[in-house]
């Protein structure tokens, strides 16, 4: 067996998919909110000035909590949408966005004012459980037609996470608490259109691939 073969064989072997792999993961979960939030803090990354009058790109938040949501409230929704169907990508969506809810509203329990309990969280659930519903309605239509390639994975993906994105940054406007105390400028519109468009742009993507793969497996 070449080292090629053996490697393989290590990286794919019962024991790293089902030990290795899932407590690099649970590391990485915790690593998320507290070492690599507190590095990201000084990288700072500005738009030009004919941009939003050059603010600050929030990396610390799309790379840290944006990586949560859009793994609960896109990814996997989308993914379970993708490759089972419109009702388990739907209920997915659902008590994963509730979950992460639930979590942010613990994260941030030491803050005072930190997390305000308003609909725009409501509009973050349900636009989760539309992501999931939405990419696996698409999905058993393009099944009827005899097509089950990626192509098919991504633009059904793309289609679920705009709805998604339209949901969660319409509501985020409308409600939040910034905004309704009258901090409505362009620049913080702008800002929070680019946030959750890179967010759940990257990860609609990551679970069509994640989709695809998982057909390898079947």
């Amino acid at each position: 067996m070449s080292k090629v073969d053996k490697l393989y064989t290590l990286i794919f072997s019962e024991i790293s998919l089902g030990v290795v792999l899932p407590i690099l993961i649970g590391v990485l979960i915790l690593a998320f909110p507290t070492v690599i939030y507190d590095l990201l803090a000084t990288v700072k990354i500005n738009f030009p000035e004919y941009i939003w009058e050059g603010v600050e790109v929030p990396l610390q938040y799309i790379l840290t909590i944006g990586t949560a949501q859009g793994i609960l409230t896109c990814a996997v929704p989308i993914m379970l949408g993708l490759t089972w169907n419109r009702w388990a990508g739907g209920a997915s969506g659902f008590l994963l966005s509730l979950l992460y809810t639930l979590s942010i509203a613990a994260y941030y329990s030491p803050y005072e004012g930190a997390f305000v309990p308003t609909a725009d969280w409501l509009g973050l659930i349900v636009s989760g459980m539309l992501a999931g519903y939405i990419a696996g309605s698409l999905m058993t239509r393009s099944r009827m037609r005899g097509s089950d390639n990626f192509k098919s994975m991504l633009v059904a993906s793309i289609i679920a996470a705009a709805v998604a994105t339209i949901f969660t940054t319409l509501t985020y406007m409308w409600f939040a608490p910034m905004f309704l105390m009258g901090a409505i400028y362009w620049d913080a519109v702008g800002l929070a259109w680019f946030t959750y468009v890179a967010i759940y742009g990257v990860w609609c993507i990551f679970a069509a691939i994640g989709a695809k793969i998982s057909t390898w497996f079947r």
